[in-house]
């Protein structure tokens, strides 16, 4: 089952042109460059930049606005607009991204994949295997199943320029919505390979607060104990290594899509500021007699679907800091244990090395992406749906 969902997660982001290398999984998970995928990748990113465009000039040249919101008509298309230049802007950078940041993908990933692959064990592959179901059901229940309700769900009267729109806009949600589930994926797999280097770690600071607990019976013991001491410190410098490649690997990815998830942070928060504004107007101006259900029922779908893409990717961002931040604590339990100065020198290497690195994952160095993050969106969004509402009160 493990090896479907990753098979379908790898296929799925590869026909969409998000993956410009080969991933083999026929025994164990290695990484190939691929020629042939590059191009996959440069003609599907031309191809969406061109029904974006189109999308875009669709609704450039004319949209339809109901009755009983022609007071409200400009704004609208504004928020119309605003939606289609941040999804073109988005397309062009991530496929653009991809494309001149390919080798250093590569590198990386190769690297993530043996680092994700040396911490499995038993209990971490169970970890590891349910979090590739979750995803898979994740992609085909809200991801693939919301855009194919919003394909399907535009009523009997709707233009065919309309429903064309609407087509290359699911499908750009679509597209968007991988990206957020290939660094969804990236965190999840990090934070497991985290949680491994976390126990190991916890598991040798324990037989060195041995030295401090039963220090009688460790007295007379002193060849043992160096035997201890020398076998915690080659651990404990190899966690700091993998921990250091491992965080790198993680703020490069994110440092090579920061503008793409920036913009669709951005999108995020306009989605859902008009659709909450839209959905205002609606039931205030009694507008359900010229706004079909399916257009309402699309607009509660469109916020639900939202809000799930950012607070996944939130979560999982907000997970990933907390088990890299966990070292640091794990360390400090042995400072008052009788250890030798190698020992101690590489609690103290590493000690710093966490004070060094900042493991937050942060967006363009604007904000951070945290659970503080949805806090403020929340309530932002909460203030420019009362100042619209007001707009539009003294429209009247």
């Amino acid at each position: 089952m493990f090896r479907v969902c990753l098979h379908f997660l790898y296929y799925l982001h590869s026909i969409l042109g998000l993956i410009p290398f080969e991933i083999d999984a026929h025994r164990v998970l290695q990484v190939r460059r691929s020629q042939p995928k590059c191009w996959w990748t440069l003609t599907i990113g031309c191809v969406t930049t061109v029904l974006v465009c189109y999308s875009f000039y669709t609704i450039l040249m004319g949209i339809s606005v109901p009755v009983f919101a022609v007071r409200n008509a400009t704004l609208i298309r504004c928020f119309v607009l605003v939606e289609c230049s941040i999804s073109y802007c988005t397309i062009v950078i991530t496929f653009y991204q991809i494309i001149h940041h390919e080798s250093k993908l590569y590198h990386y990933g190769r690297r993530f994949i043996a680092i994700a692959q040396s911490q499995w064990c038993n209990r971490s592959c169970r970890k590891t295997q349910r979090t590739a179901q979750l995803l898979t059901a994740k992609v085909l229940l809200v991801d693939i199943g919301l855009c194919t309700l919003f394909a399907l769900n535009y009523g009997v009267h709707t233009p065919t320029s309309l429903q064309e729109y609407r087509l290359i806009n699911v499908y750009v949600m679509l597209i968007t919505a991988q990206i957020n589930n290939a660094l969804l994926l990236t965190l999840l797999f990090g934070s497991q390979a985290y949680s491994q280097i976390n126990k190991q770690l916890d598991d040798t600071i324990g037989k060195l607060l041995s030295f401090e607990t039963h220090a009688s019976y460790w007295a007379g013991r002193k060849a043992i104990r160096q035997q201890i001491c020398c076998d915690a410190s080659d651990t404990i410098d190899r966690m700091c290594a993998l921990h250091e490649e491992l965080t790198e690997i993680v703020r490069t990815v994110f440092t090579i899509l920061q503008l793409p998830i920036l913009l669709i942070n951005l999108n995020q928060f306009i989605v859902i500021l008009t659709r909450i504004f839209f959905m205002y107007v609606t039931i205030t101006q009694k507008g359900f007699s010229v706004i079909s259900y399916h257009r309402f029922s699309n607009s509660v779908a469109y916020i639900c679907y939202e809000i799930v893409q950012c607070f996944l990717l939130t979560l999982g961002s907000a997970i990933i800091a907390r088990k890299a931040r966990k070292p640091g604590t794990i360390l400090n339990a042995a400072i008052n244990a009788q250890l030798d100065t190698r020992t101690e020198r590489s609690i103290e290497l590493f000690a710093l090395a966490l004070l060094a690195n900042d493991t937050g994952i942060k967006v363009a160095g604007l904000y951070g992406l945290d659970l503080m993050y949805m806090f403020s969106l929340a309530t932002t969004i909460n203030m420019y749906v009362i100042v619209l509402v007001q707009f539009q009160l003294n429209m009247h």
